[in-house]
Formats: structure tokens, C-alpha cells, sequence
């Protein structure tokens, strides 16, 4: 609130002009989503939601997107909305895994080294967690398998055309 202007008077007075849409967009900003994600869960555009908060911004005389959802949340609108938390990682301890019999002591690190996963998602791994070198790696081995077929099949291609002349 540094940077606008106090809004003057009742603040239900204030409050009751924004409509429905304008509250429920507001009530997401508090949630610390942006316009896309706003968009997605109310069914509009990404404009329409930054169109909603710019008159709402209007409307309670404040200077950010940040700023209005508080107006409302100081006057008790999203009494039911917890805030935003930012996340804390803790490590979690799985215990230890048993390791697999080796008959080489070297062959675990290099079965580590070329464990890269698979480039799509499955069921045990449903969302995309690789690190830069899969990234690299996966278009490369897709390449190299693509050439290694198409070589095999133009060799049975030639192959036939002998045996048929």
C-alpha cells in the first residue's frame, strides 16, 4: 500500500463494486497463481483475467494485483482461503536400498552412468525429471537408431533387387 492511495470510507461500500468474477479472480491472485493458471481454472482467456484485475485495481484504488487481493483479505472476503505457503523441501529418509550383486565392482557405477530413463512418461514415472545430459543424450540415440534402421532396410532393399535380377 505504499504506493497508492489509501481507499477512504467503508470498505463494504468499496468492495461491493467489484462483481463475482472480479472477487473469485482476486481470491486466486491471494493464492499466488498467475493469469494462465487463473485462466485454466475459471474457463477465460488469460486477458480477461488481467481485464478483471485492471478494473479491480481501478475499483480499490490499488497500485498491484498483490495489493488489491490483500484490501480483500484484510476486510475478511477469503475468510476460508489459506494463503499461500511457499514450499519447504525436507529430506526424506527411504532407508537403504539393497544393492544388486555385481560381479564387477566398477559395473554399478557404469549401469548408473547409462540409466538415463525412458524419454516418455509411464506409469512409474508420469511426469519428465530428466537433467540436461538426457535431454542431449535421448535425440541423439533416437537419431543413431533411426539411421541404423533405414540402413538395415535399404541393405534387404538391395538385397531383393539381387536376388530378383
Amino acid at each position: 500500500m505504499l504506493y497508492s492511495k489509501p481507499v477512504h470510507g467503508d470498505p463494504d461500500n468499496y468492495i461491493s463494486l467489484l462483481s463475482v468474477a472480479q472477487i473469485e479472480t482476486l481470491r486466486h491472485v491471494y493464492e499466488h497463481k498467475n493469469s494462465k493458471q487463473i485462466a485454466r481454472l475459471m474457463n477465460v482467456s488469460p486477458h480477461t483475467v488481467d481485464e478483471r484485475v485492471r478494473r479491480s485495481l481501478k475499483k480499490l484504488n490499488a497500485s498491484n494485483r498483490i495489493e488489491a487481493a490483500r484490501i480483500l483479505a484484510v476486510n475478511g472476503v477469503f475468510d476460508n482461503v489459506t494463503p499461500y505457503q511457499p514450499l519447504t523441501y525436507q529430506l526424506i529418509d527411504l532407508g537403504d536400498s539393497p544393492a544388486a550383486p555385481d560381479a564387477e565392482p566398477g559395473r554399478s557405477s557404469l549401469r548408473r552412468l547409462f540409466d538415463i530413463g525412458l524419454p516418455f512418461p509411464t506409469a512409474s514415472q508420469p511426469a519428465n525429471r530428466h537433467g540436461l545430459m538426457e535431454r542431449i543424450i535421448w535425440p541423439i540415440l533416437i537419431a543413431f537408431a533411426t539411421i541404423l534402421a533405414f540402413s538395415a532396410l535399404y541393405s534387404i532393399l538391395v538385397g531383393l533387387g539381387r536376388v530378383m535380377t
